[in-house]
């Protein structure tokens, strides 16, 4: 599944996990890389249109090698650079993030417009 995070960084920080708990990437099965190669492709391709194709970093948060058990659950974020982290940011740890989460889901869902035009609103 994907979803926008609850207290996100960044405007449009989406995060893709799989519905099965798997400590780590390389423990998805044949299925689950199916389902989660075209949830990633349709997700970058709605950041691809809405967003007018921003350049993005993605991570992939996976439990440490040599833990062998654990409750972890690993996902990927996806970051696009839609704003810059500046002083503010680089000097509290602290991020401004224009975009609440819900108003960006809604977005990519195509439920509402957005413009990456400085002088254009959301809604």
């Amino acid at each position: 599944m994907a979803l926008e995070p609850f207290a996100a960084r960044f405007p449009f920080e989406t995060w893709i996990l799989p519905k099965v708990h798997a400590r780590a990437f390389e423990m998805l099965s044949d299925s689950d890389r199916g389902a989660f190669a075209r949830i990633l492709k349709d997700t970058l391709g709605r950041m691809n249109r809405l967003l007018e194709d921003p350049s993005f970093n993605y991570y992939i948060h996976t439990a440490p090698i040599r833990e062998v058990e654990g409750t972890y659950h690993w996902h990927l974020e996806i970051t696009p650079h839609l704003t810059e982290i500046a002083g503010f940011e680089r000097g509290t740890g602290f991020y401004i993030n224009p975009v609440v989460p819900e108003d960006a889901a809604a977005i990519l869902k195509g439920e509402i417009r957005w413009s990456t035009r400085p002088e254009s609103s959301p809604r």
